[in-house]
């Protein structure tokens, strides 16, 4: 079994939310900083994927800071083939985004069975027709980023704003820091509005939050195709924490089960 190593480090938050009546022209995206632990299960393996097992986690920390926003995720996963081998992936990635949405550092740690197969930091900028990401390592020339392209978070508020003002579709093209093959392009399409039922919600002020299901579809530019390379399906709530995950990729997908979270105190920016 091959691992595609880049389609698995990819697992990429966002958090959009959606249109829900005329009150919520007035609002404005307020993201919540938050830890949350997610178990991966198998959920399904196209023919010949050679995959007979899959378990792992995804842990994600956010943080929304006065002077810019902080995210560590950090993906472990252990997959057994059918001939009984196993490998496992384990990618790190943390990024910080200014308040601007025109620069950010990234760090990003690859490994798979042990073995460091990636590693990267640098810092990326935006400017107004194009933009640049500078690798601190001196033998990697700068990655030129073509105009239009957003950071993470910008994508998110970009999705939040658009769903405020009752669209249901953002098509951007994004650096997510993920080193040399950090750009991408997508598609976000956000569905209606409902409430989860989850238990570890109940004890939360989540109880009776609005949230909405969404699919992104994510695109390699070099390849200029319109079959994605993988999706990610989640219900996203107002406060922006995910849950419900399905990870799509070619050759199998994955359950992503929310087991633990913690909602952090907002930053005081007086």
């Amino acid at each position: 079994m091959h691992l595609n190593t880049s389609l698995l480090r990819k697992f990429l938050f966002v958090v959009p939310l959606v249109f829900s009546g005329e009150q919520v022209f007035a609002q404005t995206a307020s993201l919540a900083s938050h830890q949350a632990v997610y178990n991966l299960t198998l959920a399904d393996v196209a023919d010949g994927g050679g995959i007979e097992s899959v378990r792992g986690r995804i842990f994600m920390d956010v943080d929304n800071t006065c002077s810019g926003h902080v995210v560590t995720q950090r993906m472990l996963l252990e997959l057994t083939n059918e001939s009984g081998g196993n490998t496992v992936s384990d990618f790190k990635l943390s990024t910080w985004e200014d308040l601007s949405g025109n620069l950010m550092r990234f760090t990003v740690l690859n490994s798979l069975n042990g073995r460091i197969v990636e590693k990267s930091d640098g810092v990326a900028t935006l400017q107004r027709t194009e933009g640049e990401v500078v690798f601190k390592d001196d033998s990697s020339a700068p990655l030129t980023l073509p105009e239009g392209v957003m950071f993470p978070t910008t994508h998110t508020k970009t999705i939040v704003q658009a769903a405020l003002e009752g669209k249901n579709i953002v098509a951007a093209k994004i650096y997510d820091g993920s080193g040399r093959d950090g750009l991408q392009d997508s598609l976000t399409v956000i569905g209606k509005p409902g409430k989860s039922d989850l238990e570890i919600l109940a004890e939360t002020e989540m109880k009776d939050m609005a949230s909405w299901l969404v699919q992104l579809s994510f695109f390699d530019l070099e390849k200029q195709t319109s079959e994605p390379s993988y999706e990610v399906s989640l219900r996203i709530h107002e406060n922006g924490v995910g849950t419900n995950l399905l990870l799509k990729y070619r050759d199998f997908s994955l359950n992503g089960t929310l087991v633990d979270l913690k909602l952090k105190e907002a930053a005081d920016c007086k």
